[in-house]
């Protein structure tokens, strides 16, 4: 029998599971990049530099990503609902202190703690979603999860801007808290877990099948495989440096770039968050629907990001704002597609068992590397130094040169994947020609 008949596709529930999370999700892309909407104010405020307000930024990442392991763990034994539920509660309080800081520490505490609080929402969902629904449905799902948060993401540019503009950016923080709360208590109440284990299955046919749920043993044997190392390499290096350019330096870089102020440069910011929203469920159908082989794609985007982040160094001052809003939709529309593809590679080659403890282990890679470049880039326009009250259009040349870096070693190691897998198939082959 096909694993995924065990599960009752019919069951209404499951779009109040999508419908829940996937509101708390939109929180939690916009936390992601609402920073770079207000760098001039935190800076002001705070009389920070580039450095400080980069690792102030960072926080969140670096708690989100270092809670990972354990999210998964708990997703697993306690259920998607819990982890949620209670996750989403720290972040609200982490709101609070972020609104209320006094100085650029606790910033840094709130951000944090905002940082601990919806870490522990992609992850369950994952774990919902592989019970709930279909595997043929999966990488969809994750498009249209990708494309909720990324709502978010466009809430957090332009509008974030003129109401930081109208309240001050204080305010705004004290209202998401209380939007927080409020989800927080909606998915305790409203959302119920799966009443057993969906067996949706994966394909895998290595040794994961046997594992123990939640174990360390479980743990260590996830993380002996070359296929993870690699994909985790592949999410740091991609989702770092993408993360750091639309969650804390597109906007300041492109009011030095054309000379615009915040509001139009929010409006350009936001253009990535829409591309990223068309991007991600889009690459999750075709990935569904049309495509099979996820590592072509992931290589085809790889280039294709290159490519952008080339303009972006060496063509921006060319282009002008009018050129440059294809170019940040496209980078937002293949990040997208990148994301689904990516998880859809994950998914269908790792057994239901252990996607919780397998996602979590993965997912703290992008948010290590956001947490790395932010700080690292933050240093290398620090170097060069601000004129005025922005840093010059060089020092984000500079910046950007590392990021492009790190995309090639992402395209070499994906290509190296794609032969370890190739010879994989082929002992399979052999083998089963030999039985033969």
């Amino acid at each position: 029998m096909p694993d995924h008949e065990t599960q009752n596709p019919r069951d209404a529930h499951r779009w109040v599971v999508l419908g829940i999370i996937s509101a708390i999700y939109l929180l939690v892309y916009f936390h992601r990049v609402s920073t770079s909407v207000i760098v001039p104010d935190l800076l002001a405020d705070f009389r920070t530099q580039a450095t400080a307000l980069g690792f102030m930024s960072s926080m969140y990442f670096s708690v989100y990503a270092l809670e990972q392991p354990l999210v998964g763990y708990l997703s697993d034994r306690l259920g998607p609902r819990r982890v949620v539920g209670f996750w989403t509660l720290a972040a609200a309080m982490g709101c609070v202190i972020f609104g209320l800081a006094p100085s650029i520490g606790w910033a840094a505490v709130g951000r944090g703690l905002i940082g601990l609080g919806v870490g522990g929402v992609y992850v369950p969902a994952m774990k919902a979603f592989s019970q709930w629904f279909l595997k043929k449905e999966f990488a969809t799902l994750t498009g249209l999860l990708l494309a909720a948060g990324n709502l978010g993401a466009v809430v957090a540019t332009t509008p974030l801007a003129w109401t930081a503009k109208a309240w001050g950016w204080r305010l705004n923080f004290l209202v998401i808290a209380g939007v927080t709360f409020a989800l927080a208590v909606a998915a305790l109440t409203l959302i119920r877990d799966h009443n057993g284990d969906a067996k949706t299955g994966s394909g895998a046919t290595d040794s994961l099948q046997n594992m123990g749920t939640g174990s360390l043993g479980t743990a260590l044997q996830v993380m002996a495989t070359p296929r993870f190392w690699i994909l985790s390499v592949m999410f740091f290096g991609f989702f770092g440096t993408y993360l750091t350019f639309q969650g804390l330096w597109v906007t300041p870089y492109l009011m030095s770039m054309f000379g615009l102020d915040r509001i139009l440069a929010s409006e350009l910011t936001m253009v990535i968050a829409v591309g990223f929203m068309v991007g991600a469920p889009l690459g999750g159908w075709f990935a569904d629907r049309v495509f099979h082989d996820r590592i072509h794609i992931l290589i085809n985007i790889l280039l294709l990001q290159i490519l952008i982040w080339s303009v972006l160094i060496w063509g921006g001052s060319f282009l002008g704002p009018a050129g440059m809003t294809p170019v940040l939709f496209v980078m937002g529309a293949f990040a997208g597609g990148f994301a689904t593809a990516l998880w859809a590679f994950v998914r269908e080659t790792t057994p239901e068992t252990v996607m919780g403890i397998t996602t979590g282990l993965l997912n703290p890679s992008p948010f290590l590397g956001v947490a790395m470049f932010q700080v690292v880039t933050g240093a290398v326009l620090d170097r060069v130094g601000r004129t005025g009250d922005l840093y010059p259009p060089e020092a984000y040349k500079n910046a950007f040169m590392i990021c492009l870096v790190t995309l090639l070693v992402c395209l070499a190691l994906c290509l190296a994947l794609r032969k370890h897998l190739y010879a994989k198939e082929v002992q399979r082959a052999s083998a089963w020609l030999g039985q033969k």
